[in-house]
Formats: C-alpha cells, sequence, structure tokens
C-alpha cells in the first residue's frame, strides 16, 4: 500500500539538476525502482499464502494484445534499443515503461481494495497541490532565472512542460468539485479553482481543450442530481477567469480584433511560425512514416522511434519554419504517434484499449 502511495506522491514532484534531463528521466527511474518494490511484494504474498493472487479484470486481454503489438513492433523496429528503454531523454514510451504500467495496473487491481482509494487519491491530490503551488510561485518569478524558458509566461511547475502540467492537472481538478458538489465544503471548490488557475497560467491550447471536453462528461454525469445552480456557477466562475486572466481564448479573441500589417521577412525575423501550422507539418510526417512501406503500414518503425524516422521523411515546408533546426522526437498526436512508430496494428490495438476502457467506466457509473 505504501508503495502505491509513494508512486502517487513522489513522481510528480520529483526533478533532479544532476541529469541532463532533468524532469521525466528522473520520474521514470522512480517509476522503475517503486514498480519492482510493488512486483516484489505481491510475489512475495503469493509466496506467502501458496496460492496465485490475479483478479480478473475486462482489460485484461485489451491490455495483452496492446502489449503483443508493441513488442512484435520492437522486434522488427529500427533501433530495437530505445524501443525497449524509449527515447534516450525520457525513458517513456518503450516497451519496458508499457510493460511496468501494465504491472502496476494488474499488481493494483489484485492486492487493493475499494476502501484504499479514498487514500490514494489523497495522496494525489496532495501531490497536485504542492505542484499547483509551486506553479503559482513560479508565475511570480520564484524559478526565472533557471531556465531558458520563459517560464513566467508559461508555466511548467515540477513536470517540465507546459501541456505535461495542464495535462495532469485536467485529469484531477473535477475530483474536488466532485467533492464539492457532495459536501458543499467551500475548500474543495477553492482546490479546484487554483487547479484551474494553474492551468489558465499553462496557456495550454490543448489543456483548455480537454478541459473543455472533461467538463461536458462531468456535467453529463450528474444529470440526474439536478445541478442547474450549481452549473451555473460553474460557468460563471470559468467565464469570469477566461476573461480577466491571460489565456490562449481571450488572446485569441483580442487578436482576431486587431489590425495589423502583414508581417515581412523570415520566420525567425517575424517572431515565429505558429505552432499550431508546424504541428500539421509534422503531423503529414507522421503520415508519410506509416505509409513508406508496407511494414511501416502494418508494423511502424518501432516503438519510440519518431526522431529516427521522422527525419527520413520530413516535408520540405519543415524548413521554412522557425523550428527548422529542432529535433522532433514525437508527432505531437498520440494516435499518428502510434500510427507512424507502430503501425495499424499498434494504433487499432490502442483504440481497443481505450474503448474498452470508456466502456467500463460507462457501465459502473
Amino acid at each position: 500500500m505504501w508503495s502505491f502511495h509513494a508512486l502517487l506522491f513522489i513522481v510528480p514532484l520529483i526533478f533532479l539538476p544532476i541529469t541532463s534531463e532533468l524532469f521525466e528521466f528522473n520520474k521514470m527511474i522512480v517509476t522503475y525502482i517503486l514498480t519492482i518494490f510493488i512486483a516484489f511484494f505481491w510475489l512475495s504474498r503469493m509466496a506467502f499464502e501458496g496460492r496465485i493472487i490475479f483478479k480478473r479484470t475486462i482489460l485484461d486481454i485489451p491490455i495483452s494484445i496492446f502489449l503483443l503489438t508493441q513488442f512484435i513492433s520492437l522486434l522488427f523496429s529500427i533501433d530495437v534499443r530505445t524501443s525497449w528503454f524509449g527515447y534516450y531523454s525520457r525513458f517513456n514510451g518503450g516497451f519496458l515503461s508499457l510493460f511496468s504500467y501494465a504491472i502496476l495496473y494488474w499488481s493494483a487491481v489484485s492486492n487493493l481494495e475499494p476502501k484504499n482509494v479514498k487514500s490514494l487519491l489523497s495522496a494525489t491530490l496532495s501531490s497536485a497541490i504542492l505542484v499547483s503551488t509551486w506553479g503559482f510561485l513560479e508565475r511570480l518569478g520564484i524559478d526565472a532565472s533557471w531556465w531558458v524558458q520563459d517560464v513566467q509566461n508559461r508555466v511548467f511547475s515540477t513536470l517540465g512542460q507546459p501541456n505535461w502540467l495542464a495535462a495532469y492537472l485536467c485529469a484531477l481538478m473535477f475530483i474536488p468539485l466532485s467533492e464539492y458538489l457532495k459536501s458543499k465544503k467551500i475548500s474543495q471548490f477553492l482546490l479546484f479553482s487554483f487547479f484551474f488557475l494553474i492551468l489558465l497560467f499553462t496557456r495550454s491550447r490543448s489543456g483548455l481543450l480537454a478541459f473543455g471536453i472533461g467538463s461536458v462528461v462531468f456535467w453529463g454525469m450528474q444529470y440526474k442530481f439536478k445541478p442547474l445552480i450549481n452549473f451555473l456557477l460553474f460557468s460563471f466562475f470559468i467565464l469570469l477567469s477566461l476573461i480577466f486572466i491571460s489565456n490562449p481564448i481571450r488572446d485569441l479573441s483580442i487578436k482576431s480584433t486587431q489590425s495589423s500589417e502583414p508581417a515581412v521577412g523570415t520566420a525567425l525575423e517575424t517572431g515565429g511560425t505558429e505552432s499550431g501550422s508546424i504541428r500539421k507539418i509534422v503531423w503529414s510526417g507522421a503520415l508519410k512514416i506509416w505509409q513508406a512501406s508496407s511494414k511501416n503500414f502494418w508494423l511502424g518503425t518501432g516503438p519510440e522511434t519518431f526522431a529516427m524516422s521522422y527525419y527520413q521523411y520530413r516535408p520540405m515546408e519543415h524548413n521554412n519554419t522557425s523550428e527548422w533546426e529542432l529535433l522532433y522526437n514525437k508527432a505531437h498526436n498520440e494516435y499518428l504517434n502510434y500510427l507512424a512508430t507502430t503501425g495499424i496494428l499498434g494504433l487499432v490495438s490502442y483504440l481497443l484499449l481505450l474503448v474498452i476502457m470508456g466502456y467500463s467506466i460507462v457501465s459502473n457509473l
């Protein structure tokens, strides 16, 4: 039990300046260490009790199929070592990390009880509070001199990337909101508000999109509780926040109402290419990788090999952007990334896993 608490509490907080990659690499090393501990205790329990402890779930087959397709893709990878361990600066996304996540899932459902969920959520939210607090201080400039990036403009706290911080908060912020609707404790609504504030500080468009979709799902699940007043208060709070706090939605509306002279010069001279335009180019490159051969069509180039494969098929338009010299090790779209690196088999198995997860959630509401 303590190992899962440690996993949920420590991993979001850990980052070390003694490695060349401060954030994800160190988080993954801690994850691997705790996975070994958890697997050891699980096996020890089975040895002491003299029986196999494995609880069957609806996700067993989809997870197994997904792992199988990843392993087959690894066998035919253009760089087997990278496909096994993951990209060198993160050690995540390779088969080793996916297998570790599967072990963590199966050990959790086989050893934890429903009564343990609340304490695990408490550990998760406690860590999120510390992460968000550092993000708030980051906005005030506490570590502005540490980074090349303008971290006050787009905070990333202990996660290392604004979009990762946004994804982390979007996954958690509806928990205190749900608690507020149930208990009417103002502290829970303040916690939700704090998480949303930090989400705005990330200036992540994908994060705000995820929050919008999450809001639709969340309030759709509340329909039988007649939450009209609560929904109106929620909407009013979100609207005020979007109006008075700088964020991509407000900035886009301001920009659209301002007339300006057309920019003249190269992308570097005019302030850089818009990130959305660059991502469209990268996405088209991912499709080119997938279409390059019959082997790529079915199995891709191997898990986590996008950095190697993209530059074989990179669209010429990428040379005209302000990021022409940067190394792209992800497609910046998880579905296209799986398609390029693990082929149609990898993508279909991933989508199957997501669909079964969604069915499991809905069927247990």
